[in-house]
């Protein structure tokens, strides 16, 4: 038998991509700069501060030029993707083309769903250059100090890109980029949908959609039509909506909360728990919205409760403990207060009793409920 695992072909077994933690260095301009701080960071103002810090892109007032671009994925799932193209076009304040391009990468063959997903002629990318050959095209492309990037749903077009630069070892970068979906909400307020073959055809604009080079096009005459109907000077659009913005430190913050919330979802797998300590008995299940709105502090919360006997779980049925976060309209909670009154024993603590312990000390709180016969 071949040492090893599975026969691989004699390339070696590939390592895992880094965890996205781990993915402290990014580049800014030429520079390669940690970016630990403003990943990790529970403040955004304390990110938008570290980036004005590192950056001179160009501003809502600076720039001359307007780059539209999206991805194309054949492969795409989690956090990790297959992108096969990358289309952009330029344009000047007036809404002249500059230039267009399609930029095909090599990638797998979509398969079943996915098929359905990616549009991209297969006989274009399947034998295109790999994104090591294709890398430093698109990060000059995306990184250019008089221009401004638009993209719809931008965070996802972000998020392919940096998903490519950790499965390949290339750098990530910083770009930052206006995201039109967010932006044609607030401008046309009251849409059926606001997705960009909807948009286009409710405007009269020609759409072969999820090519990535035509939803780029689409994407920047959708603008057009949007600042037209407002009275708007496109840099009065961009000038309005600067809360619009994303940029790679929120995507990879992004990535790194995500990480967090599968690490929770582990814990609440997890139906034993050997370690018997003061918490022992004790099964805490926290309200949906704390989980998703601070990961970091309910996974440092979940993670003493267990270092201390107890457990962490999925739903206020299973639990002793529901944690709340104060709203009376949370449905957990209605349904928690219902299980009091129906004798059901489960004590209800507010967010700020119990999560005084994501410092590291379990909270008073948690002492005064400890079960005094653990079996």
């Amino acid at each position: 038998m071949m040492k090893g695992g599975r026969n691989n072909g004699g390339r070696g077994h590939r390592p895992e991509p880094q965890p996205w933690k781990d993915q402290i260095q990014m580049r800014f301009g030429d520079r390669l700069v940690n970016v630990r701080s403003p990943a990790l960071t529970r403040d955004p103002s304390e990110a938008r501060r570290f980036v004005r810090e590192h950056t001179d892109l160009a501003s809502s007032d600076s720039f001359s030029r307007i780059i539209t671009f999206d991805t194309e994925c054949s492969v795409n799932y989690a956090d990790y993707c297959e992108m096969c193209s990358f289309g952009y076009a330029e344009y000047d304040l007036e809404g002249n083309e500059i230039a267009r391009e399609e930029i095909y990468i090599r990638a797998r063959e979509p398969k079943g769903r996915l098929r359905e997903k990616c549009q991209a002629d297969y006989s274009k990318f399947k034998d295109a250059p790999k994104w090591e050959l294709q890398y430093h095209k698109i990060r000059e492309i995306m990184t250019r100090k008089d221009t401004l990037y638009i993209a719809h749903s931008c965070r996802s077009d972000i998020g392919f890109i940096m998903m490519m630069n950790r499965r390949r070892g290339t750098d990530q970068f910083y770009c930052r980029v206006y995201d039109t979906l967010d932006m044609f909400k607030t401008a046309m307020p009251g849409m059926e949908k606001y997705n960009l073959p909807f948009l286009a055809e409710s405007l009269g604009i020609e759409h072969d959609a999820h090519v990535s080079l035509s939803d780029a096009i689409v994407c920047f005459k959708v603008l057009c039509k949007v600042a037209e109907r407002n009275g708007k000077t496109l840099k009065e659009m961009f000038s309005e909506h600067e809360d619009c913005m994303s940029d790679s430190v929120d995507v990879l913050r992004d990535f790194i909360r995500s990480d967090r919330r599968r690490q929770l979802a582990v814990i609440k797998e997890s139906d034993y728990n050997p370690i018997r300590g003061p918490l022992t008995g004790l099964r805490f299940c926290m309200d949906e919205r704390t989980e998703k709105s601070d990961p970091e502090a309910v996974l440092e919360f979940a993670r003493y409760v267990v270092s201390n006997g107890g457990s962490y779980v999925s739903g206020v049925s299973s639990s002793n403990v529901f944690v709340w976060d104060g709203n009376k309209e949370n449905r957990s909670y209605v349904y928690a207060m219902r299980l009091v009154k129906d004798g059901v024993d489960l004590e209800i603590v507010s967010v700020d009793e119990a999560m005084d312990g994501r410092y590291g000390d379990i909270p008073e709180i948690c002492w005064d409920l400890q079960r005094t016969e653990v079996r």
